[in-house]
């Protein structure tokens, strides 16, 4: 008996091309300012306001990511949708850090943040739904197309430092830009139309809402508190690695660390050693497949997070800028197998008519613990590092152990290896 082939669409392949260009592209934007937003803001004395201007963009996440996930699963082509917010959301990004420019109030930049997070929630989720059901293979081909997010992440890094805009506005700037140059390559992904609905929806269908419902599921339940308690310590990885990095700089004359620094000079291309871990991370991942233990890869990542700020603890208590490098390397396991994988395993644990609301209640509850975190490592940050490098390690420490209560928790109330079809 002749095997049956498989006949994809013709152009659908060339099409696919264009999901591996916008995880690029759609990485490359918060690449650009995101490593380096808590040293652009002390070159404007607003080190203050960042803890603010993490907080507003999952706060008013809340509000658009389900609705506009519902849209894409209901009403509105993926890829059409994704393309319009990006452009939308550009102009907001852009003003942002111009009023920075400008000598405006930092509460401006927070306000303009806020505005572009709103529009611009969903577009990881609708571009994770473009991506999965339009591989042939989803656990071997979307951490091929996600690995792009990743090298475009460290492009951006690169480019940052390498022009010394580690603390300039112009990095946020062009990251505006690359946006409006995302949404037209959006246009160009494979064509993503909404499910066939078998019943007439609700309201909470419309607005999104329905999607609690898969709370129900335990494994669901269980890895998305997961990913909120792991979110809270998450939070300091961003917006102070870099501000110590730069401390450490200072401080750390050390042969290697000199040399290091001339291969990456400043904190936003020293920020990329993660990523380059996730490139073999996302490879892995992409070979093991559906063989994958989910749990394990998950408790993995998870124990890699605590010996990462165990590491930045260190870092700080013997001022080596090397024990931080290895720390932030780990970023690469951390994100992979947790997160990666999460999105994978989320994917078929759903109803064909809700992918896109299942991705975005992910980024939902993870933005709850990134309104909280950011304030809460704010706070933290003030009482101890702010006023005194040697107070570092104790900063670490803490976010440890709140590391360890999310470890915990996955360890005991997750049960069943494998990812359900």
């Amino acid at each position: 008996m002749q095997a049956v082939q498989t006949i994809r669409p013709p152009g659908l392949f060339s099409r696919n091309i264009w999901i591996g260009v916008v995880f690029f592209l759609l990485s490359v934007a918060p690449g650009l300012w995101s490593p380096a937003i808590s040293n652009i803001l002390d070159s404007y004395n607003a080190l203050w306001v960042t803890e603010y201007a993490a907080a507003i963009a999952p706060a008013v996440a809340i509000i658009s990511s389900l609705f506009f996930a519902a849209l894409a699963d209901r009403r509105f082509e993926a890829q059409k949708l994704l393309g319009v917010l990006s452009i939308s959301g550009a102009i907001f990004l852009w003003l942002s850090f111009s009023v920075l420019e400008w000598g405006w109030s930092p509460w401006w930049f927070v306000f303009f943040q806020g505005c572009n997070a709103l529009i611009a929630a969903p577009m990881w989720a609708l571009l994770t739904k473009v991506a999965l059901v339009n591989s042939r293979n989803a656990e071997h081909d979307f951490p091929l197309f996600r690995v792009w997010g990743t090298i475009g992440w460290i492009c951006a890094g690169l480019v940052v430092s390498y022009l010394a805009l580690d603390s300039s506005v112009m990095a946020g700037k062009i990251a505006a830009y690359v946006r409006i140059f995302m949404g037209l390559s959006a246009f160009m992904l494979p064509r993503t139309p909404p499910e066939v609905q078998l019943k007439i929806p609700n309201l909470l269908d419309k607005l999104g809402w329905s999607a609690f419902s898969l709370l129900e599921n335990r494994k669901l339940r269980v890895y998305f508190l997961s990913a909120l308690l792991l979110a809270l310590p998450l939070a300091s990885f961003y917006l102070y690695a870099p501000v110590m990095l730069k401390a450490l700089a200072a401080r750390d004359q050390s042969e290697f660390a000199l040399v290091v620094q001339w291969f990456l000079p400043g904190a936003s291309a020293q920020m990329t050693l993660g990523q380059f871990v996730e490139i073999g991370a996302m490879l892995f991942l992409s070979w093991v497949g559906v063989r994958a233990r989910v749990k394990w890869l998950m408790i993995i990542a998870m124990v890699f997070c605590l010996f990462r700020f165990a590491l930045f603890a260190l870092a700080g208590h013997f001022e080596l800028l090397s024990l931080m490098w290895l720390g932030i390397a780990m970023h690469g396991i951390c994100y992979t197998f947790f997160s990666v994988t999460g999105q994978m395993f989320v994917d078929r644990q759903v109803p064909k008519n809700m992918r896109a609301q299942a991705q975005s209640l992910m980024g939902l509850l993870a933005s709850v613990g990134g309104i909280i975190g950011p304030l809460l490592v704010g706070q933290l940050f003030k009482s101890t590092a702010a006023h005194d490098f040697a107070l570092w390690p104790i900063y670490w420490w803490i976010l440890t152990v709140a590391v360890l209560v999310s470890v915990v928790y996955f360890v005991v109330g997750f049960r069943g290896d494998k990812i359900e079809v």
